[in-house]
């Protein structure tokens, strides 16, 4: 675990929070390669997944920070497979191949945070959502084709990337962090929420070459 990344995490907490993560994971790696059609500099992006800061449990100076976050995984070990939103712990993203965080927050009230994790829990309880590993490819595939205007084309009723987790859980507030973009949202993405000028606070953190 990269504990560095960790505390850089956890020291600009504040819940309902987004963070964006970068790993060097082949998948990730995909990922990150695919948005390059929409990066300032055409380069590949930091970003490979976006989740929402949840709430902190514990006692004094043990706590643990929770995640809300649609994902997919399978363990070939365990032999299961996850897939759609849920609740997570925010060491699951400090991986040692973590290269890039990003902690992004606008200006909420207290009930404005809580509303956001209410809408963000409603849907990681509710077992019809699933995360479309074809509705990635579908976005990456309209990065570029120029369509991220359109509904993905993989696009179906409950299926729900991490990006369009996190923008569907701030739009119950009405504040959609990609209000001034054409994107349709089921082509959200990572890229695309760190580029949102909406977030005001930012705060980044990237691996030290050894």
């Amino acid at each position: 675990m990269n504990t560095e990344a960790l505390d850089f995490i956890r020291e600009y907490y504040a819940p309902a929070r987004v963070c964006l993560v970068g790993l060097s994971d082949p998948l990730y790696a995909l990922v990150r390669m695919g948005q390059s059609q929409i990066t300032p500099d055409r380069e590949r992006s930091k970003w490979n997944h976006a989740f929402l800061l949840g709430e902190q449990r514990g006692w004094f100076w043990w706590k643990q920070t929770y995640i809300l976050e649609s994902d997919f995984h399978f363990s070939f070990r365990n032999i299961h497979f996850i897939n759609g939103p849920r609740e997570s712990l925010l060491q699951k993203w400090c991986k040692d191949s973590i290269e890039y965080a990003c902690v992004l927050g606008m200006p909420l009230t207290s009930k404005e945070e809580q509303e956001v994790l209410a809408k963000a829990s409603e849907i990681a309880h509710d077992e019809r959502y699933r995360y479309p590993v074809e509705g990635l490819f579908g976005t990456l595939w309209a990065m570029w084709a120029g369509r991220l205007h359109k509904q993905n084309i993989f696009d179906m009723n409950y299926a729900i990337q991490c990006a369009t987790y996190v923008r569907t859980c701030y739009q119950a507030i009405g504040k959609d962090p990609l209000a001034e973009s054409t994107d349709d949202i089921s082509n959200t993405s990572p890229e695309r929420l760190w580029q949102s000028p909406l977030f005001t606070v930012r705060h980044e953190w990237h691996r030290q070459a050894v």
